[in-house]
């Protein structure tokens, strides 16, 4: 008997991926402001993950369920186990929609080549770097207090500006996910909490951004 992911946890991993997403982000703002930036960085980068899974799963249930041609239990799985692969997820919340031109280039090499999520690790534990599978013995210990302000201020203000952009979409369009419960959560209430965080990121463009608003209005 095939054994495959329903429709239902389909729609309830994408929403409850993107909740845990916006508190994950709104809990590295926290630590940003007890200036704990190791950690709030490492929230941060955990959010960016949440947020590309939520909507990594909704496009998998959208186009499958739109064309009515669901994949077999073998690419199920497959597809299922790269949600679990953190380079993965960073790299899917800059492609999404095709989007990697919105972003600088120097950045997308950053995630592609996997030094942010090598920078989250730094954030989070004491350790020796590797190399080709050995621990370098020689190499300076890294420690996560070289996480600074400006690190977690950027990852933080990268998503703020992508959360507020897609809340101002909806809000003019009246829709803006595919799955009902999670386009809910895109409401007046999150734009004015996001909008409380006054820095702006230097690594996305708005210049694509700008000129959607304005067909929209």
């Amino acid at each position: 008997m095939s054994k495959k992911l329903s429709k239902y946890k389909f729609k309830r991993i994408a929403t409850e991926s993107f909740k845990n997403g916006l508190r994950l982000h709104f809990d590295s703002i926290i630590l940003y402001k007890n200036e704990s930036f190791p950690s709030s960085f490492q929230l941060s980068v955990l959010a960016m993950e949440e947020l590309a899974k939520s909507n990594w799963v909704e496009h998998y249930y959208w186009s499958s369920n739109t064309n009515n041609n669901w994949p077999d239990e073998d690419f199920e799985q497959k597809w299922l186990k790269l949600l679990y692969i953190h380079p993965k997820k960073q790299k899917a919340f800059l492609d999404e929609w095709g989007s990697f031109y919105d972003y600088s280039p120097k950045f997308v090499a950053f995630v592609k080549k996997k030094r942010l999520e090598l920078k989250k690790q730094r954030a989070t534990y004491v350790g020796l770097d590797r190399s080709k599978g050995k621990i370098n013995v020689d190499s300076r210990i890294s420690v996560p207090t070289r996480i600074k302000d400006k690190d977690a201020r950027e990852m933080i203000s990268m998503l703020n500006d992508f959360l507020i952009e897609i809340c101002e979409t909806k809000l003019l369009r009246e829709f803006y996910f595919d799955i009902e419960e999670k386009d809910e959560l895109l409401n007046k209430g999150l734009l004015e909490h996001l909008r409380k965080w006054k820095f702006r990121s230097g690594v996305k463009s708005k210049r694509w951004y700008k000129e959607w608003i304005k067909r929209l209005r």
